[in-house]
């Protein structure tokens, strides 16, 4: 017998969590561990129905959408769910379709069901893929261009990788259609109502047939369209034969990944169908060469665009559904024995809190503008799965939808946080592993094909360690303690601590009215029942932070603060074990070169354009003051220059800088002929706080303490005795003052400040005291 899966009531795991998958070759086990991926089912559901008869899906769509950082945790999804379906004749992968990072990750989709048996999880062209790929190597100062802050070098490089993969030949059974979605810079212009009506068009997708020919030879790619579709897909270039070379197929995946800002849009030579002197052919000659950028901006899930090529493309052989030579616009119905699956990293098996009730209730135009940019842009991204369900309702019937069952590493900072740290990557592609098995569970009834038998001897689990310990760990088996106790795995174990917290807290948060909702997940069901997260076996920090977010803290300072916490090693970010605050300022400062460096390389006025909004863009993240600033301000009272530097951040808490400030008081006296000589400098340091809660484009805040000694005119400068102890005013003679300031500063360059004076006594001067106000101007440099 096993242990209840949390989550999965009635579901059974592995009594061995020890143990390392590795694919087993029984035909009812890969058929079953197949329909994980198709279906996601239930527990002790069947394969779905697609007609009143009981057809079962026998063959398979998989739409991934774009996920930016969190397309490792669908690289690892993908991985562990194809591993568990290789060799299933029963269950055929026939189509796939992705945008953005899901074009990518389609495309090595095809390579790993078709291709040789997966390796272990970090060899596998899924991890080399995307694991290694960081902030560090995306962003190349000197590859910088006006329209893009990052480099495809390191993308370029990987993808020769996936070409040598690719010419290693697919199994000649291999017969699969890749859609990508992309999206045009200038608009392609169709004409309606005989010519009198300009149709500008954004989206295009392409469709791109592959069939294997075997070990040691490129397997075959053609265009999949036919003049006259409904689509009306482009054409990638080919030869006279129609074959397509895999350079071509390499840019079509770098298109649809070219998300503005980021990277510049990416060129592709490409015919129209209708214009095409050849079905499917397109010839260097017929071809223009346009610019693209990333599929995910207007169609982030191309399951429309799978439907409708499922519908006009295939049809039944024998009782399989196999691909029409040339497909055939206008079929109305799609056919039976096909699922529509669809990865999506955002879709969780938890509640989260949705737009509208994370909007501030106040009524004011920025909140409201905002409110109106955010559903407009998710409407745009589902447009066209909206338009599919309202084309063909009975298709909802067909959608297997895979959940996540806890908080991603990457999802921070819109899913780019994962750019910043391998382990995040890493843990996130561990958690893809999992999602996949829990849904092989439940589908298998609890019969995992990757579990070795009880009896087998324990031996090195290599890189599947971070896995094993993760189902321990989430599972809660026995064996958490001692699956997870390496040394290694330290960091590990630090993200699992802050995704059981983080899920906790949105469980927690979201109440008990919820418990209806279509989510199953049992360690959420505990947090709405008031209990605490479970500790990770092996985190030990010296005091357990509080694992609920504050209400006003953001998503970045929530993890980080619980990463700092529990002693996370920020090894990429080069900062201490430990300092999350620290973290912070590291991504914020990478975020703030790549903004410098991209303003560096605009022409003209743009460049104040480019900086204003890229600082205002980076703030967001995290309001990052300059290395050193200046100020000068005046009053009634007292004038001063001053400066506020930066340094020593590993040694100091973050928003703790040293400050300077020479102040003037009398100025009047040296600028006119008055006798009174109250004229006197004031020499003062210390260190300045700026608080991070109170820090952004539009305001920041500081507090001083400050220490000096004023030099008096009246005095000579303190070389002469003090008369009357100085009791007259604070300016009599030279004394010591002590400083407390209040400051705010408006747009990093109006500043308004109150200095609160204390000048201690002593057996030769009175204590004194004075407050100070001054407004100036300061200068980050």
């Amino acid at each position: 017998m096993g242990s209840a899966v949390p989550g999965t009531p009635g579901c059974v795991s592995s009594t061995d969590v020890t143990s390392a998958p590795r694919p087993s070759r029984s035909t009812t086990a890969l058929v079953l561990a197949g329909l994980c991926l198709l279906l996601g089912a239930p527990v002790n559901a069947q394969p779905i129905p697609l007609d009143e008869s009981g057809v079962p899906a026998t063959a398979v769509s998989l739409t991934v959408s774009g996920g930016v950082s969190l397309g490792v945790y669908e690289a690892g999804f993908l991985y562990y769910a194809l591993a568990s379906a290789q060799g299933s004749q029963q269950v055929d992968l026939r189509l796939l379709t992705g945008a953005s990072a899901g074009s990518l990750n389609s495309l090595l989709a095809v390579l790993a069901s078709c291709g040789a048996e997966l390796p272990p999880p970090d060899q596998s062209l899924f991890w080399r893929t995307w694991v290694p790929v960081g902030f560090n190597q995306l962003f190349i100062p000197a590859s910088t261009s006006p329209l893009g802050v990052f480099s495809r070098e390191w993308l370029e490089r990987g993808a020769a990788d996936i070409e040598k993969a690719w010419n290693q030949g697919l199994s000649t059974s291999c017969d699969v259609v890749l859609g990508v979605s992309t999206t045009r810079v200038e608009p392609r212009v169709l004409m309606a109502a005989n010519g009198r009506m300009p149709l500008p068009r954004i989206e295009e997708k392409f469709a791109i047939r592959i069939r294997g020919r075997g070990p040691g030879k490129p397997p075959s790619a053609t265009n999949y369209t036919t003049p006259g579709s409904r689509r009306m897909e482009p054409l990638l270039v080919t030869d006279e034969q129609g074959e397509i070379a895999f350079q071509a197929l390499r840019d079509l995946i770098l298109a649809s990944m070219s998300f503005p800002v980021a990277f510049p849009p990416h060129e592709l030579s490409t015919c129209m169908a209708k214009e095409s002197q050849s079905p499917a052919v397109c010839l260097p000659r017929e071809a223009r060469t346009e610019r693209y950028i990333d599929g995910g901006i207007f169609d982030n899930a191309p399951l429309r665009l799978a439907v409708g090529l499922a519908r006009d493309g295939l049809h039944s052989v024998d009782g399989k559904l196999q691909w029409r030579d040339v497909p055939t616009p206008g079929v109305r119905q799609t056919p039976k024995g096909i699922a529509f699956a669809f990865v999506d990293p955002d879709a969780t098996e938890y509640p989260i809190l949705q737009p509208a009730q994370a909007r501030s209730t106040s009524r004011s135009l920025p909140t409201e503008l905002s409110g109106i940019i955010a559903a407009l842009v998710d409407t745009a991204r589902s447009k066209e799965l909206s338009l599919l369900l309202e084309e063909e309702p009975d298709i909802a019937r067909r959608l297997v939808l895979p959940r996540r069952h806890f908080p991603a590493a990457s999802a921070p900072l819109f899913a780019f946080l994962g750019f910043f740290e391998t382990e995040f990557r890493t843990f996130d592609f561990y958690l893809g592993m999992y999602d996949a098995r829990r849904m092989l569970l439940d589908v298998t009834k609890g019969e995992d094909p990757f579990a070795r038998p009880r009896d087998e001897p324990a031996q090195d689990p290599g890189s599947w360690a971070p896995f094993i310990c993760m189902r321990a760990v989430y599972d809660g088996a026995a064996e958490a303690p001692r699956v997870c106790e390496a040394e290694a795995l330290a960091d590990f174990r630090a993200l699992l601590q802050v995704s059981l917290d983080q899920l906790y807290d949105a469980c927690a948060s979201a109440g008990t009215g919820n418990m209806e909702a279509t989510w199953r997940n049992l360690h959420c069901e505990r947090a709405m029942a008031g209990e605490a997260p479970p500790r990770v076996p092996g985190v030990a920090p010296e005091q357990w932070p509080d694992w609920k977010k504050n209400p006003k803290e953001p998503e970045l300072d929530y993890s980080m603060r619980l990463l700092g916490a529990y002693g996370f090693s920020f090894r990429d970010l080069g900062v201490p074990r430990g300092r999350g605050d620290l973290a912070i300022v590291r991504i914020r400062q990478s975020l703030g070169a790549a903004v410098n460096r991209l303003t560096e390389v605009q022409s003209g006025d743009d460049r104040q354009m480019v900086s204003f909004a890229g600082k205002l863009a980076a703030d967001t993240v995290a309001f990052a003051a300059p290395g050193t600033v200046l100020h000068v301000t005046m009053g009634p009272v007292q004038s001063e220059v001053g400066v506020s530097i930066s340094a020593f951040e590993e040694q100091l808490p973050t928003g703790l800088r040293f400050t300077a400030a020479l102040g003037f008081r009398g100025l009047e006296d040296v600028l006119s002929s008055g006798t009174e000589e109250s004229f006197a400098l004031a020499p003062v340091g210390g260190l300045e706080f700026r608080p991070s809660t109170d820090q952004s484009f539009l305001a920041q805040s500081r507090f001083s303490l400050r220490a000096g000694w004023m030099f008096s005119a009246n005095d000579r400068y303190g070389t002469q005795a003090c008369e009357g102890r100085g009791a007259s005013r604070v300016t009599a003679c030279s004394r010591a003052v002590v400083q407390a300031l209040v400051g705010v500063a408006i747009l990093e360059r109006f500043r308004v400040q109150l200095i609160g004076e204390w000048y201690p006594g002593s057996r030769s001067r009175e204590t004194l005291w004075s407050i100070a106000p001054g407004i100036g101007v300061e200068i980050g440099l």
